[in-house]
């Protein structure tokens, strides 16, 4: 079967989910030529004040073919909660290699899709230990955005979306 030379990702009869499968497909066919089976994944990361002061709580939900993590409440800087780690600064929330499916090998991208905090933030993915590290940055300032104080307000929450390939 031939690459495809055009994906649509628009029309008013087609769901998002089929938009990414077409891309998977175009996908497919590109990492064809390394044999390593790779895949495409996107997950959304929900980010929100956790119960105890200072801490986070962390879910992820596969949005096509990702992964879905259980909500995990009270994640403190230094903190691990198995699935999530949060570093001592409290700006790079770790997605540990056990709560993804395969080990990941690419970052592609991570959207802030909606942010519910007072801060005008970026994020940076990476991949780290076969795991995916989200780095958060305050724009206005330039320097790097604690979590904890970041979500530490009514309502105050971040919607990530995360693009990544694993290796199964």
């Amino acid at each position: 079967m031939a690459l495809p030379t055009k994906v649509t990702l628009t029309g008013a009869s087609e769901s998002l989910y089929a938009g990414f499968t077409k891309v998977n497909t175009a996908i497919d066919y590109i990492m064809a030529g390394d044999g390593t089976s790779r895949a495409f994944r996107v997950t959304s990361v929900k980010i929100e004040n956790g119960t105890v002061a200072t801490s986070i709580k962390v879910t992820g939900s596969s949005i096509y073919n990702g992964n879905t993590i259980a909500a995990e409440d009270n994640l403190t800087k230094g903190g691990d909660t198995g699935n999530f780690n949060l570093n001592g600064a409290g700006n790079a929330l770790h997605i540990e290699s056990g709560a993804i499916t395969g080990n990941a090998t690419h970052a592609l991208a991570a959207i802030i899709y909606l942010n519910k905090t007072d801060r005008f933030l970026a994020v940076q993915p990476s991949v780290v230990s076969n795991g995916i590290t989200l780095t958060f940055t305050n724009l206005a300032s330039g320097s790097s955005e604690d979590l904890t104080a970041a979500v530490d307000n009514s309502g105050g929450e971040l919607y990530i979306t995360v693009i990544y390939l694993t290796d199964a």
